[in-house]
């Protein structure tokens, strides 16, 4: 019963670690792709009005502006 119970718990440390190595990946990401947009397209990186949001999520995520954006940071597109 102990020996399951480590092995349970060094299994559950892994996957906690893989998760949230992913979620902070992901947040690098958003941020890139959000500040390459606002760049781009002249707005501040601090508007969150709705058409600024609008228009990130319309055109720019998955454009080819993007992923040349994230390649440049030399992080990998989703």
């Amino acid at each position: 019963m102990k020996k399951y119970i480590i092995t349970l718990a060094l299994a559950t440390a892994l996957l906690t670690g893989c998760t949230s190595n992913k979620v902070a990946l992901d947040n690098l990401r958003g941020e890139i792709s959000w500040n390459a947009f606002c760049d781009a397209r002249g707005y501040d990186r601090n508007d969150n009005t709705y058409t600024a949001v609008n228009e990130y999520l319309d055109t720019w995520c998955g454009s080819v502006e993007e992923e040349t954006a994230l390649i440049e940071a030399g992080v990998e597109p989703y």
